[in-house]
């Protein structure tokens, strides 16, 4: 089995555009974004604090023609990609000097809503004015794969192409899926990450449902690849992909966070003794929100992990799908400064009672 490697990140979220402003929110640890009103379907009225992407402009990364062809959620996903890409020193798609053929590249992107905003509008032309009358352009685009799909045709990835709806922990579910194929012989490297934009409609419906009151969008994307194939190239390693583990709570109800600190602790547990480095220097917690489930997962992580230092980013970033996607991200980019023989733990749980944990240790030696 391969080992498996981060060599590239790229992100676009309410920080600002690139891996540095992300590192920058979290170090001044504020809330990004501001509060906004919505009104729920109940007639009601609730304030949120909604931290929305920093407005930015695709077309230096992505010709206008083919920007037509994507909605936002394509075009922040595709440019996060392409960062990752370009940050893990590869070459142009399709050079050549790339050291795997494109179908040994994979993409596996996790998202909670993905492209509800083109489903809805679609499915709103449709009912309001009949089939033919619907816009074949947003049919494409709610297609829950469209965003993957636009990323693997920009950068050439004919490899395995898979989008995983977990919810709030999808980025962590996506990345658990890409190393596996890697490890698996599947793929030789491939884009991962987690997306999610907030579109007023399901931040309404979110509101009537009682969501947390802080909302995060952005997108991650990374870069994996096996040891072998990025020590051939010389590239540059944030971290190894050393432990993976997953579980549920069954007793979670559909719109609930887990509250057993107990199956908490046992995912975490499972992560790190799989990851062979029991040295744990910081742990990144999800925090979704609900006082309840923080607190069992505040008990699980003093229980795993006594001594290490808690990271809760979704306080800064807000919660939902991208919130753990930056979890990864800066996981990675602090576990460059490790030894091979320390780690760092993510934590992802999503509402339905889904469990996830990642252990990232430093560079091989």
């Amino acid at each position: 089995m391969s080992r498996v490697v981060v060599t590239g990140i790229g992100s676009v979220g309410p920080g600002g555009f690139g891996t540095g402003s992300l590192v920058r929110a979290l170090d001044e640890g504020q809330p990004l974004g501001g509060v906004e009103t919505f009104d729920t379907p109940r007639g009601r009225r609730r304030e949120m604090r909604v931290a929305r992407i920093a407005p930015f402009d695709p077309e230096p990364f992505i010709p206008a023609r083919k920007l037509r062809r994507m909605d936002e959620v394509s075009q922040v996903w595709t440019v996060a990609c392409m960062l990752a890409h370009s940050d893990a020193g590869l070459d142009a798609a399709g050079s050549p000097d790339l050291p795997y053929p494109p179908e040994d590249r994979a993409t596996f992107l996790g998202t909670g809503l993905g492209c509800i905003a083109a489903t809805w509008e679609y499915l709103r032309e449709l009912t309001a004015e009949g089939a033919a009358m619907a816009n074949p352009f947003l049919f494409s685009e709610s297609v829950a794969n469209a965003p993957a799909g636009h990323s693997a045709i920009e950068l050439d990835a004919r490899g395995p192409n898979c989008t995983l709806t977990c919810a709030d922990a999808s980025a962590v579910a996506a990345l658990s899926a890409a190393a596996r194929s890697i490890r698996d012989g599947r793929a030789k490297l491939a884009y991962c990450g987690g997306l999610e934009l907030l579109p007023s409609l399901a931040v309404q419906t979110l509101a009537a449902l009682g969501a947390p009151g802080f909302l995060g969008e952005g997108c991650v994307a990374l870069v994996l690849e096996s040891l072998e194939s990025a020590l051939s190239r010389r590239a540059r390693i944030y971290a190894e992909v050393a432990g993976l583990a997953s579980g549920s709570d069954p007793r979670c109800g559909s719109s609930e966070w887990s509250r057993d600190a107990d199956r908490m602790a046992g995912v975490l547990r499972r992560a790190v003794k799989r990851s062979g480095r029991p040295a744990v220097r910081k742990v990144f917690l999800h925090a979704s929100g609900f006082g309840a489930a923080d607190e069992a997962e505040s008990r699980a992580a003093a229980a795993v992990f006594p001594d290490a230092p808690v990271i809760r980013p979704s306080l800064v970033f807000g919660t939902l799908a991208a919130a753990s996607g930056f979890s990864l991200a800066l996981s990675a980019l602090d576990s460059s400064r490790l030894s091979s023989d320390e780690a760092q733990t993510v934590a992802a749980w999503s509402w339905g009672g889904g469990l996830y944990s990642v252990s990232l240790c430093g560079p091989p030696a």
